[in-house]
């Protein structure tokens, strides 16, 4: 990016930053619906993986392929983390919900 004008670094910071939040947002969202039985994980994650074959769709079409490349990484996290907290909920031993939502970053 040394090459880029500044205005063209604070239009992609811009976006990064919205793009990033909107991930934390919608991962958290779809943890609260699972902590609170709005949703099971088995749905949740039948969702994610139609997202993800949609995008792997693009990446065949020579659609977005980059952005879908790291789209696909992004969605095959949360659908870990949404494994992981099904896991947690189901292996008997009871552990507080609030302990499955992480903080950004962590």
């Amino acid at each position: 990016m040394a090459g880029q004008r500044p205005e063209n670094n604070e239009t992609s910071s811009a976006l990064l930053g919205e793009a990033q939040a909107a991930l934390w947002l919608s991962e958290s969202l779809i943890l609260a619906l699972l902590e609170a039985d709005l949703l099971d994980a088995d749905t949740i994650l039948e969702a994610i993986e139609i997202v993800i074959a949609a995008k792997k769709t693009k990446i065949a079409e020579g659609d977005e392929t980059e952005a879908a490349r790291v789209a696909l990484t992004h969605l095959a996290s949360i659908s870990a983390s949404i494994a992981a907290a099904k896991a947690v909920g189901t292996s008997g031993g009871e552990e507080p919900r609030e302990r499955l939502r992480q903080k950004p970053g962590t």
